[in-house]
């Protein structure tokens, strides 16, 4: 594992201005040139897949706007969600699927922008667009500044071009939450840990695991004053965090405003519903029980085993969730080795959690754990595996999207 104790010297155009030299600039023409890469092959497949393939217009499958397919096709299945929260508010309803299991911030966001845009629409695809694209710049500064600048390239393209990125573009909350998470991550490696807080605090109001943030930045902070968990049985450790709480308490305590971004959407829960954990209490209506992730498992492939496969009757989205997850977990431990305890706890966090009541769109859940596309990045160093990684996610990410256009579930 790396020396998480000396903070490298390295200085980037975000934060210093007078370093944008030609080669330099590398750190948005790259994120740029990915960004228009992998958009131009999901909107091209989304596009082709709505007008050639007949769709559903049954009770149930809406359609925001059928008079502007390039839009209307990135509003599926939990988009009507976000929608209705900038349009309407929240709404809970015991039992009943509620718009209060999906948290603030992407819904605000989109607020934000529509009087300029014209429509909720717009506004949301537009936010996703935009989060996605400065999530791939600061998601290649933090890469280069762990590893290289190849590896920074192919990890942004990974994680654009992976399978299930097209909820990147469409009406959902994956774009910003990358965003705000890679963000955080990339200030507390800096040191710059105001901002860490703030970006924090955004994750937090994005998703219910990104409070976690908390936690992960908290342990950049220890091993800044020389306290690992894998030296946490010497006296010296100890000893380095004292003189740490003594010298930097400060930094320390501007870190408790991560939790807010949570709290304060549960003190508005609690204000409107009579309910602070109404997200947690309204999970049941989507199917999802806490019977933990070995049962989970057990129950998924009994299912998928239990289909006709000649038939073509299986739950096809079973093996493509598992297989997200297990990617994830047989990764952890070189994670762990090379980028620390703190990039694969954020890993473990991200996919145990849910898996907990379900491995339902765990393909999606997977889509924003950046730690593990840093490590394929990594590995991608095998010309092999990159060539194959490269013309795998491209292709399924093209077939993904079009089953997500025609209202097939995928995650």
């Amino acid at each position: 594992m790396q020396d998480l104790n000396t903070s490298k010297s390295v200085s980037y155009p975000l934060l210093s201005v007078h370093t944008l030299t030609a080669d330099k600039y590398q750190w948005i023409i790259r994120p740029t040139l990915v960004f228009v890469v992998t958009r131009l092959i999901v909107f091209v497949a989304a596009y082709l897949a709505e007008v050639a393939i007949p769709t559903l217009s049954q009770e149930g499958y809406y359609h925001v706007n059928p008079n502007n397919v390039f839009l209307d096709v990135w509003a599926r299945w939990d988009s009507g969600f976000y929608l209705s929260i900038v349009e309407r508010g929240y709404f809970f309803e015991v039992g009943q699927q509620s718009s209060v299991a999906f948290f603030p911030l992407y819904p605000l966001l989109t607020g934000i922008f529509t009087p300029f845009v014209g429509s909720t629409l717009a506004a949301g695809v537009l936010v996703s667009n935009l989060a996605l694209l400065i999530a791939l710049i600061f998601l290649y500064l933090l890469t280069e500044f762990e590893f290289d600048r190849e590896t920074a390239t192919r990890t942004i393209f990974y994680i654009a071009a992976f399978p299930s990125a097209f909820f990147f573009s469409a009406v959902y909350t994956e774009s910003t939450f990358l965003m705000f998470a890679v963000g955080t991550m990339y200030f507390a490696r800096q040191k710059l840990w105001a901002w860490a807080a703030i970006f924090g605090m955004l994750t937090a109001a994005s998703r219910i695991v990104g409070v976690m943030m908390f936690g992960i930045v908290g342990l950049e902070w220890l091993h800044t004053h020389g306290w690992t968990l894998t030296t946490i049985y010497r006296k010296e450790a100890w000893r380095n965090l004292v003189n740490g709480l003594k010298n930097d308490w400060a930094n320390l305590s501007i870190l408790f405003l991560i939790p807010l971004g949570l709290l304060s959407y549960m003190i508005f829960l609690n204000n409107n519903f009579g309910d602070p954990l109404a997200f947690s209490t309204i999970q049941s209506a989507w199917g999802r029980e806490q019977v933990g992730p070995i049962m989970v498992i057990y129950r998924d492939l009994a299912a998928f085993f239990g289909g006709d496969l000649l038939r073509g009757e299986v739950w096809y989205h079973i093996p493509i969730n598992l297989g997200a997850f297990f990617a994830v977990v047989f990764s952890l431990i070189a994670i762990w080795r090379r980028l620390g305890e703190h990039y694969a706890l954020f890993c473990v966090l991200g996919i145990f959690i849910p898996v907990w009541s379900g491995s339902m769109s765990m393909v999606r859940y997977v889509l924003v754990l950046f730690p593990f596309f840093m490590m394929l990045g990594w590995w991608g160093k095998n010309t092999m595996l990159d060539r194959t990684l490269n013309i795998t996610f491209s292709v399924f990410l093209g077939i993904f999207t079009a089953i997500f256009v025609n209202w097939i579930f995928i995650a």
